[in-house]
């Protein structure tokens, strides 16, 4: 992708009441404790050619499930009408790959996947975004939409997964994107826009907290499919030179969308960590060094545990119950820059990169398993990879 693309690609992702919870924002211990970069092994690439991967998780019998968001309707997809912003298109190429052993295949096919074509000619593919086994052999799938319902029902009812967490084939779980339209929750912080994308998952006894990177929440799935807003993330302020220059705005929806010298909060990743706490990451709109991540436990006020990463697109857990963050990119918007793995002390919160010698490009999904390999959906929108880093933590 050129450099607007990719620019576009993860404002994209970004674009897009707080029921009693205040965010309490406590100091991070990251900058003083960083450590040096501790070298992983090199990446064993255990798959190519995905359709567009996004989610990967290790599943209990220690297969790994990669998901793959398709290519939209599989045909190329018209511009949008002269004064139209967008046009979408409906298909049904989105999947879930497994790695088992030495065996590989798609589990699952057919799941919806929507092409997104812009006035520009720009694209981008949506859909099955983050999945995990159920106990009973099915798989919950979390779809993204970048849009509201109505964008949604105008592609007709096969769409009706996308922006929901839904099992894959069958029932909807829960609606994240009626959520948002009804509600809008984060319009209490000024922001301008009423959009929802729904991103990661985790459970919580027998509730779902999904993070809406769009709408900037996260939110509570009850058994009976009805949503309440758990969190709605704060804006990030913006840095003054970038603010007073605009330089990023135009790459930025998110910029473009809160209120002047903010950006908005964009929740990605969403873990629960060994202390029972929920770890969850706010990318901050593709601003370098404006990550935050937040640690939640239900009943009280989400704080502040960590900041100074730059485009964390997911969390999972070390063998040791320290976190591990992916970035998207390490740069701004406007240069984004190879991917990077982050180690962060469970107690601390300091910070130790891990070498992957500029092999991340592009990178989205990031699991570890019990002995310590990192898996990593990496070159999503090309060639589409699942790499393996053997015991990296």
């Amino acid at each position: 992708m050129s450099k607007a693309s990719k620019s576009w690609a993860g404002a994209f992702l970004a674009a897009t009441v707080v029921a009693g919870l205040t965010a309490t924002v406590v100091p991070a211990q990251a900058a003083a404790g960083s450590q040096a970069p501790r070298a992983a092994a090199a990446p064993v690439v255990l798959a190519s050619g995905l359709h567009n991967p996004r989610g990967v998780r290790v599943q209990a019998d220690g297969s790994v499930v990669v998901t793959e968001v398709g290519s939209g309707s599989g045909a190329p997809c018209a511009a949008p009408p002269v004064g139209a912003p967008l046009a979408r298109c409906l298909g049904f190429t989105g999947s879930l790959y497994q790695v088992k052993g030495s065996t590989q295949s798609r589990i699952v096919t057919g799941l919806p996947s929507e092409q997104i074509v812009r006035s520009d000619g720009l694209t981008r593919v949506n859909g099955a975004i983050q999945s995990e086994a159920t106990a009973k052999g099915a798989y919950r799938v979390v779809y993204g939409l970048s849009g509201v319902p109505a964008d949604r029902a105008a592609l007709g009812a096969d769409a009706a997964p996308l922006g929901t967490l839904s099992i894959a084939g069958g029932r909807v779980l829960g609606d994240l994107a009626d959520h948002e339209g009804r509600l809008d929750p984060d319009s209490v912080l000024g922001n301008n826009d009423v959009f929802s994308n729904p991103h990661d998952f985790a459970r919580d006894g027998k509730d779902f907290l999904v993070t809406d990177a769009a709408g900037n929440t996260l939110i509570r799935v009850h058994p009976d499919g009805t949503t309440t807003t758990e969190f709605v993330f704060p804006n990030n302020v913006l840095p003054a030179a970038a603010s007073a220059s605009g330089a990023q705005s135009s790459a930025d929806a998110t910029v473009l969308a809160a209120p002047a010298g903010q950006t908005e909060a964009v929740p990605t990743g969403i873990v629960r960590g060994r202390d029972g706490a929920f770890y969850i990451s706010t990318m901050s709109g593709m601003n370098k060094d404006l990550t935050r991540i937040w640690r939640y436990v239900p009943g009280s006020a989400p704080t502040v545990f960590v900041t100074g990463l730059t485009d964390v697109i997911d969390l999972a857990l070390a063998p040791n119950g320290d976190l591990i963050a992916l970035s998207y990119g390490t740069g701004p918007a406007s240069a984004l820059g190879p991917g990077a793995l982050t180690r962060i002390n469970k107690k601390t919160g300091a910070l130790t990169p891990i070498d992957t010698g500029s092999r991340l490009k592009v990178p989205f999904g990031l699991d570890v398993s019990a002995n310590g390999d990192v898996y990593v959906t990496n070159d999503i929108d090309t060639t589409g990879e699942l790499l393996k880093f053997p015991a990296a933590v």
